[in-house]
């Protein structure tokens, strides 16, 4: 990893710029060799290129400035929800804050991009000397070489803590039930940190591991849903459930208990998908019994009603044909109608979108969706049309 912060690499690797899934690698580093750089040096360039050609789906253009490992980039906070992380510690008054298991530095950025005084703590010593480059731009964020749990906080207003799964050998058991000494560092640790703080999960974090007491935000950005925040008091807005969506530059929140679940109902004309940081969080039925609309089936997370509603929260579709889930009916369905274009999606059934396509002979100029789900007790087949709007 030395190799790479040298000023060699690091001319080099500006030359050889984007290297993406499709680039021929065999004949850049064949190229390379042939200048006569060592091939350790040309091994370490090539990855870095790659990694840095993947990182633009979370960091945009800064991605070319940054330095990233595989499970550094795997795990970091895209952009601008680190932004978001960073403006609700601003907002609630503190400057100087320890960001403990950093990684390469995501959220320790965003936070010295907006003025504050950041320490980046992370255990890793090539993880650590990655994120030093990343934030040398910024007199007030340093890096520190350390264990979290031992590291000392007391100097800080606040903390980010960005816990690690542990890497678990349970390879007999098909769901894994997860405790707080199967992360990293240790979530009864991270719980019992007095000082105000907010910890960052992945979305699919247990529901029964949430503490009591604090904010815990479920956020999608761009339709994808990227984690599961805690806000603890200091820097929770309330407490409870939130939902928060980023979607081209805008922000919406919903806020409520899960508590409540949506009526189940006939299905009407119009069908809608939920984002994911609604579902995932709970809220749903909430959202759902706010706008008059109900669900399809117990427990599938799909909408309906007979008028159009109209959210940012909802993907939205019209019904074209209800049809049994047989592979006969939804292949002349779909040749009467003419479609050669079919987007597939699933949901509570046990079908393969990728095995079934073939098998449906598409041919025409039209295009629709195929939703393949539950309505009632059923199993069915939906032509439905998106709606734009």
């Amino acid at each position: 990893m030395n190799h790479l912060l040298t000023a060699e690499a690091l001319r080099l690797l500006d030359e050889v710029g984007e290297i993406d899934s499709k680039a021929d690698v065999l004949s850049i580093i064949t190229k390379l060799r042939k200048a006569g750089h060592p091939a350790l040096l040309v091994t370490e360039v090539i990855t870095q290129a790659r990694l840095r050609t993947r990182a633009k789906t979370k960091f945009g253009d800064f991605a070319k400035n940054l330095l990233f490992t595989e499970a550094g980039l795997e795990q970091a906070t895209r952009l601008q929800v680190a932004a978001m992380h960073a403006e609700r510690f601003k907002e609630n008054g503190f400057t100087n804050i320890a960001d403990l298991g950093s990684g390469i530095g995501a959220d320790s950025l965003a936070f010295a991009a907006l003025g504050l005084s950041v320490t980046a703590v992370e255990q890793d010593s090539d993880t650590a000397a990655l994120a030093a480059y990343n934030l040398a731009a910024f007199p007030d964020a340093k890096v520190v070489v350390a264990d979290a749990t031992t590291f000392d906080t007391s100097g800080f207003d606040a903390l980010w803590l960005d816990p690690a799964r542990r890497d678990l050998e349970r390879k007999a058991a098909k769901h894994i039930t997860l405790s707080p000494a199967d992360f990293s560092p240790d979530l009864d640790w991270c719980y019992a940190q007095p000082k105000p703080k907010g910890i960052k999960l992945g979305p699919a974090f247990p529901l029964d591991l949430i503490p009591d007491g604090v904010e815990a935000q479920w956020v999608s950005h761009q339709g994808d849903l990227v984690e599961l925040s805690l806000w603890f008091e200091g820097l929770s807005a309330r407490v409870g459930r939130s939902a928060l969506m980023m979607r081209d530059g805008k922000r919406y929140l919903f806020e409520g208990a899960g508590q409540e679940r949506a009526e189940t109902a006939e299905l009407g004309q119009f069908l809608y998908e939920p984002d994911n940081s609604l579902i995932r969080s709970q809220l749903m039925g909430e959202f759902a019994n706010q706008q008059n609309l109900t669900t399809v089936s117990d427990g599938i997370a799909y909408l309906t009603s007979d008028n159009l509603t109209q959210s940012p929260w909802l993907k939205a579709y019209e019904l074209v044909e209800n049809l049994p889930l047989d592979e006969g009916a939804i292949r002349k369905a779909l040749a009467a109608r003419g479609i050669g274009k079919l987007e597939i999606k699933k949901r509570g059934v046990d079908i393969t979108p990728e095995q079934l396509r073939p098998k449906l002979k598409l041919k025409g100029e039209g295009a629709a969706s195929l939703i393949l789900t539950k309505v009632g007790d059923a199993r069915r087949a939906l032509i439905v049309q998106p709606i734009r709007v």
